[in-house]
């Protein structure tokens, strides 16, 4: 019966987080394909273009969404699988990363169940921090719901759903939405952590293999999501220190074991940090600015979440102190996030991957604690016989409260997304103070003509040569044809701003043919397209005949081949 009901409930979880595809399927405008792409599309064609990479056959991957020279000395096995099944299957890439994302957030869900295990012995508590795990959130909706109805923008936004900065690496229903690279990090951490307490626990015979799976699992943290490494090797730091404190002794194959596997997942991490180094294009990208909000936000991003999670955090250490060492884990791993996500690096935000898990098992924790603090209740209902409420009882009556409360925001979340999904991410809505805009986001759907355009350019092009276009194209020509663009995503293309003024001054016929000839020769740009968005860009007149011929032509939508 247990197994029936985890099961029914991961199958829910997964099949809500479909629901927004399948209404752009749904949606999809006559004479268009739709993508699979929710939410921004942007980041999600980044992790698709190492795909497409890899569906070529190579092993080290390039940044396509930028020309100048760099080695290529980064591969990432997700994109690599997703690649070589793409390849096998002659599935698309893009429904082929749903099909990847589906089996991650399977994979995610049934391992937090088991990591849960480590912790909670009652199999309904497990069940309600599955639930809570799955569709809880915090307070965002309501200053989405103000801006609405309003038109006007509050002095901020919470970043568990917002139409400007949405975090999905916070939350995990977001994570499993529309993150699958995220949700694969924090399965991996999980499994990581909880083999490695595992390996302490157990048997000798069975603590190796326990051992050797912790290894295994946090090599591949390194290689999927680096940045979730970082709290993780922290968080057995301070597990070890808390242990040394209680028990004023050390237990040596715990520490042996905590020990080598730092000092393996650093040397491998070290390699790491060393290759991206080495390597300017993902160099300058690392130095991109993601930060953290400040507590406050993400409190109020959390919501009951957050505040359960106290209660909880106190039921906890009163756990660890009684000889439940196992807290100990968990306890270090929140401060570990805590630490990390405002240290003073340009990637902070990217830290915050599993502290959706944490709060979650803390809430869960605090809600058995009051389902349970007494014995059963009684009492009347109007002239009715006496009833009894069981503690169980209790706990899904606290579980569904809480959940009703935090629910809301994944409503917002989805409404915001039917509204980018109907206009196509197309939008200039002057109804909000001030107007609310998209329009450097790739869209959702492109033209059948944008797409012969793009298999000519795949067809008749060789892999080295670049190709000048609107970064609403350029954010999904590297995926469907393997070319490299001038334009193509505001941090993977070095020097964006710079190189988008360069390009409206060609569109628009600024440049001297002869600058424009260095320019093209420099970045290896062979080709450019002109389509309704870089009319629109050019200010409805584009200019590119004066820098090459056309090759191809379909209707309006043109590819010229450059001079130089």
């Amino acid at each position: 019966m247990a197994r029936q009901r985890l099961l029914l409930l991961v199958t829910a979880i997964v099949l809500t987080t479909w629901l927004p595809y399948l209404f752009g399927w749904w949606l999809t405008p006559p004479g268009t394909n739709y993508f699979w792409l929710i939410y921004n599309p942007d980041d999600q064609n980044v992790h698709l273009m190492w795909a497409r990479q890899a569906m070529d056959g190579k092993f080290l991957f390039h940044d396509l969404f930028t020309t100048e020279p760099h080695p290529g000395l980064f591969t990432n096995l997700f994109s690599l699988l997703l690649g070589w099944f793409c390849r096998l299957t002659g599935i698309s890439l893009h429904f082929g990363y749903q099909i990847f994302r589906t089996a991650i957030a399977l994979a995610f869900l049934l391992t937090a169940y088991w990591f849960s295990g480590l912790f909670l012995r009652n199999e309904n508590t497990r069940l309600s921090f599955l639930l809570l795990l799955g569709f809880s959130s915090g307070f965002g909706w309501l200053l989405v719901l103000w801006w609405w109805l309003t038109g006007q923008r509050p002095p901020f936004f919470l970043v568990d759903v917002s139409p400007e900065l949405t975090m999905p690496e916070a939350n995990s229903f977001l994570s499993l939405t529309v993150a699958p690279l995220a949700t694969l990090g924090v399965t991996l951490v999980m499994a990581a952590l909880g083999c490695l307490m595992l390996s302490s626990q157990t048997e000798r015979d069975k603590a190796m293999k326990f051992f050797t799976l912790s290894l295994l699992f946090g090599m591949l943290v390194v290689n999927v999501h680096t940045y979730a490494a970082l709290p993780m090797l922290f968080t057995v730091f301070v597990w070890q220190i808390f242990q040394a404190v209680k028990v004023k002794r050390l237990n040596f194959r715990e520490l042996t074991n905590a020990t080598l596997f730092v000092f393996l997942i650093i040397s491998l991490l070290g390699g790491q940090a060393l290759l991206f180094s080495h390597d300017p294009a993902f160099a300058q990208k690392a130095a991109t600015p993601t930060l953290t909000p400040n507590p406050i936000i993400l409190i109020g991003s959390y919501g009951f979440i957050a505040l359960g999670a106290l209660y909880g955090l106190v039921a906890a250490l009163t756990k660890w102190k009684s000889g439940e060492d196992e807290w100990a884990v968990l306890i270090a791993w929140l401060i570990s996030i805590a630490v990390f996500v405002y240290l003073p690096v340009s990637f902070q935000r990217k830290m915050i991957e599993g502290l959706h898990v944490i709060l979650c098992l803390l809430t869960a924790l605090a809600v058995e604690q009051m389902a349970f603090r007494g014995e059963n209740e009684t009492f009347k209902r109007g002239d009715k016989k006496t009833e009894t409420v069981q503690p169980t009882r209790r706990l899904h009556a606290y579980t569904i409260a809480i959940l009703i409360v935090s629910l809301p925001s994944q409503f917002a979340f989805f409404a915001l997304n039917g509204y980018w999904l109907v206009h196509n991410n197309i939008i200039y809505d002057e109804r909000f103070n001030p107007p609310y805009s998209r329009m450097l986001m790739p869209p959702y759907y492109l033209s059948v003509q944008h797409l012969k355009l793009f298999r000519w350019l795949e067809q008749h092009t060789q892999s080295d040569e670049a190709i000048l276009c609107h970064p609403m194209l350029g954010n999904y020509i590297p995926v469907l044809t393997g070319r490299k663009v001038f334009l193509g995503h505001w941090a993977e293309t070095l020097n964006f701003g710079e190189k988008l003024k360069i390009a409206m001054a060609i569109w628009k016929g600024r440049l001297s043919p002869d600058e424009a000839k260095n320019l093209f020769r420099q970045h290896k740009i062979r080709y450019a397209v002109e389509t309704d968005f870089e009319q629109v860009a050019s200010g409805g007149q584009c200019e590119l005949y004066r820098y090459g011929e056309v090759l191809f032509q379909i209707n309006d939508d043109r590819v010229f081949k450059l001079n130089w």
